[in-house]
């Protein structure tokens, strides 16, 4: 049993809508069988880059030593800087030092979730399942909010482009196969 979802949906600055922030931010529920990686009173989570970085790991590992979110963790408290540059990937979310990494491994049809509070192993359409509903939520939030300014800076403007190109084909690609295996 996979629980991963948004709790408690929010700009930066608060509940308020924002139209000047591109970042959605929430607390974040992820827990597996008994084991609980994020729980909501840990801290307000950078939801918007958390959700690129699990569509990642639909096709990609993530690892300390290779990480899907480079320079930052998987649910960070910072994603605010959104740069068309990466060495794995075409966009680079930088953030701060906060957040909660938990590793993610693909074998033999299964997903192994590990980090310092357990491990555990769901399949990979549980687990394509459980983040495409995350995405989803974030992707709802941001449907339901205002419409967002327009970004002036051509270099901030070309990495949010990138930003969202790659979180729409990777979430048209993962729709597509939950679909198929189904």
């Amino acid at each position: 049993m996979i629980n991963l979802r948004v709790q408690d949906f929010q700009w930066v600055k608060g509940k308020e809508d924002d139209p000047d922030d591109q970042c959605a931010h929430g607390r974040v529920l992820f827990q597996v069988n008994d084991t609980i990686f994020v729980k909501p009173a840990d801290g307000i989570w950078t939801i918007s880059a958390s959700a690129l970085y699990l569509l990642r790991t639909l096709t990609e590992d993530h690892t300390i030593e290779n990480p899907v979110s480079e320079s930052n963790f998987l649910f960070p408290c910072c994603g605010f800087t959104v740069w068309p540059a990466g060495k794995r990937f075409n966009v680079l979310c930088m953030g701060c030092n906060t957040g909660v990494d938990i590793e993610i491994f693909h074998s033999d049809d299964m997903v192994s979730i590990k980090s310092p509070v357990g491990s555990e192993k769901v399949s990979e359409s549980e687990w394509a399942i459980a983040v495409l509903g995350f995405v989803t939520s974030v992707q709802d939030f941001y449907r339901a909010s205002a419409f967002k300014v327009a970004i002036e800076d051509a270099y901030d403007k070309q990495g949010w482009a990138a930003f969202w190109q790659e979180w729409n084909e990777r979430y048209q690609d993962a729709n597509l196969s939950v679909k198929k295996s189904a």
